[in-house]
């Protein structure tokens, strides 16, 4: 049996709960935001526009550590908050104005 078989579990479940820290990473600076158009702040409804999924990829594949999130957080400050409710209306090109 080699090393992998025998750690398979251990080092699926230490992936796992390195992706869970990263993905909580994102959450804990979506926190303190609101969406620029309607000023949801519920964090579980809050998104990036218009690049949330490729930040969030990012996000996954680097470390914590502040040198490795530095291309995360400028990809981040090139991006609007928005809610995933008015991020639908812009996509559908429905006018929104901001609430600010």
């Amino acid at each position: 049996m080699t090393h992998y078989e025998k750690y398979k579990n251990t080092i699926k479940e230490g992936v796992k709960k390195a992706r869970r820290k990263r993905d909580i990473w994102i959450n804990e600076y979506l926190a303190d935001k609101s969406c620029v158009h309607c000023g949801e702040s519920e964090t579980c409804a809050l998104v990036f526009y218009p690049d949330n999924q490729e930040i969030r990829i990012v996000s996954r594949s680097k470390g914590l550590r502040e040198k490795l999130r530095e291309p995360i957080l400028e990809k981040i400050r090139t991006n609007k908050v928005v809610c995933m409710n008015c991020r639908s209306k812009i996509e559908n090109d429905i006018e929104l104005s901001p609430i600010f």
